[in-house]
């Protein structure tokens, strides 16, 4: 059959499909679930990060520190393909919020804004800078930054989302206790899944990139 054929001289798979491929385990799912649980923990109480760093916790900081280098990981491979200039990775990484809007001329406009954060804590801090950066780019350029910019701000745009989650689950319940809260996220699949697949989604794009 063809298959058997095909078999023996396959394809070396691209760089991406092994990324995705590795990605897509029960290991990674099981990873980024300890992953969210942190962050919607850490959205209930903001000195979640620091106390686990504190006491060397064992079973969300290995999780964490995972999915943070894989990250990392990703946003080497996008600086490796773009000579991008100091002042705008600094804006990128001091902003967690980007827009783009085309130009008649085929470059992009891109504003960058939103509240400053420690990345450690995930907290909010005051912001000495301005209040919002705004640059003009290539379209491809602009592709590489969104990317870098996501990867960059992934985890507190997760925790966001966790925010929002944690939010509604205490405005409908009588004062529930931190941990029902945390089980009731847990528990929606569905939430869980979205995140877990815009996170597999981010990585495939940044790989192709």
């Amino acid at each position: 059959s063809s298959s058997s054929s095909s078999e023996s001289s396959p394809e070396p798979p691209s760089d991406e499909e092994v990324v995705v491929r590795g990605m897509k385990t029960r290991a990674m799912r099981e990873m980024f679930r300890s992953y969210v649980e942190m962050l919607v923990s850490t959205a209930l109480d903001p000195d979640m990060i620091q106390a686990l760093e504190d006491t060397n916790d064992e079973l969300y900081l290995p999780p964490m520190r995972k999915i943070d280098s894989i990250l990392n990981e990703q946003k080497r491979r996008l600086l490796r393909r773009i000579n991008m200039n100091s002042q705008h990775q600094e804006a990128l990484h001091s902003f967690p919020q980007m827009s783009a809007d085309p130009l008649d001329s085929g470059a992009v406009r891109v504003r960058l804004g939103g509240e400053s954060y420690n990345r450690k804590t995930l907290n909010r801090v005051k912001r000495s800078i301005q209040k919002q950066q705004d640059f003009k780019l290539s379209t491809e350029s602009c592709r590489i930054y969104s990317l870098y910019h996501s990867l960059h701000h992934y985890k507190y745009h997760t925790f966001l989302h966790c925010k929002r989650e944690t939010d509604s689950i205490e405005q409908a319940a009588e004062d529930p206790g931190q941990e029902e809260v945390v089980q009731q996220c847990m528990a929606n699949h569905g939430w869980l899944e979205t995140l877990f697949d815009s996170f597999i989604e981010l990585l495939t794009l940044s790989s192709k990139a």
